[in-house]
């Protein structure tokens, strides 16, 4: 049976006796998750087969694991890793791919693709997003390897510093503004949304890099302080620089086929190693073109 590992850990020899439900609440465990691994957790201890009541000491090799939540179908996929270590998978996405299936795509996803790279490289691991880039935005996406991770990740007061590399139409004079608009649905549509009042507060940063002035564009960094969907596309589009290239918002469709959006910059503290670790993405090639 295929099985997602969840801990993977040796006990220190200053432990003479403990339990397992001990164990597991020294790893960021969340009680949904403790409740889940005592009674469906496949257990192992120096590599036998043990219980929930089984005691260990220093020096025992713990496995946890459980049968992985998502059951994806896997597809090949050239992905661009850009870190990786026994906790955390960051990749740079291409656009044009989603994040994970849906009721009408069910493969060539990210999931998809990711879950394939797990099989091939022997790691037993699940797909859990830390956060979601748009199907047709590419850049840096974080993927917690296990629940334990992604939960680790939810439960840090340091937020996760995300830039991201974007071109509007427009001649965009102001050099930096910071955007304090509220987002919400809009009203008879599933996918779009707005600025409005009945929104949740939404915050972005944005600083003017160049000036594209034969193509009447501006080439902007921005920097995201919330995280709702579609939050660059529709601030910039409701001050009347839509993203070139994202018709769904205004945008102009004669230099790219899809909205010019990037996260370029990512950086957070690891939830497990307490690093610090910053990432970067350079910008594809039909984003590229735009600005030569």
């Amino acid at each position: 049976m295929n099985t997602a590992t969840i801990i993977d850990v040796i006990i220190s020899s200053e432990v003479t006796k403990a339990s397992i439900n001990h164990i597991i609440k020294q790893h960021h465990i969340s009680q949904r998750m403790r409740r889940k691994l005592k009674h469906e957790g496949l257990i192992t201890i120096n590599g036998e087969v043990a219980t929930w009541d089984t005691l260990v000491q220093g020096g025992d090799h713990v496995v946890i694991a459980l049968s992985p939540e998502q059951e994806f179908d896997l597809t090949p996929m050239d992905l661009d890793i850009i870190y990786e270590d026994n906790y955390v998978l960051a990749i740079n996405k291409a656009p044009g791919i989603l994040m994970h299936p849906t009721s009408t795509v069910r493969t060539h996803t990210l999931a998809n693709g990711v879950l394939h790279y797990y099989k091939d490289t022997n790691q037993a691991y699940d797909f859990h997003p830390i956060h979601r880039l748009d199907k047709d935005t590419s850049g840096i996406v974080i993927i917690a390897k296990t629940a334990v991770v992604q939960h680790a990740f939810e439960k840090q007061t340091h937020p996760i510093t995300k830039l991201y590399n974007a071109i509007v139409d427009g001649y965009l004079t102001q050099q930096y503004m910071s955007i304090h608009l509220p987002i919400g649905r809009k009203e008879g549509s599933i996918i779009e949304r707005c600025c409005t009042q009945l929104g949740k507060s939404a915050h972005t940063d944005v600083t003017v890099l160049e000036y594209k002035e034969k193509r009447n564009l501006t080439h902007i960094q921005c920097l995201l302080h919330t995280g709702r969907t579609h939050q660059i596309r529709v601030h910039l589009s409701h001050l009347g620089f839509p993203l070139t290239g994202d018709d769904i918002y205004g945008g102009s469709l004669q230099w790219i086929d899809r909205q010019a959006l990037h996260a370029g910059y990512l950086a957070f503290t690891h939830p497990m190693t307490k690093e610090y670790i910053q990432l970067r993405a350079p910008m594809p090639k039909d984003m590229q073109q735009l600005l030569e």
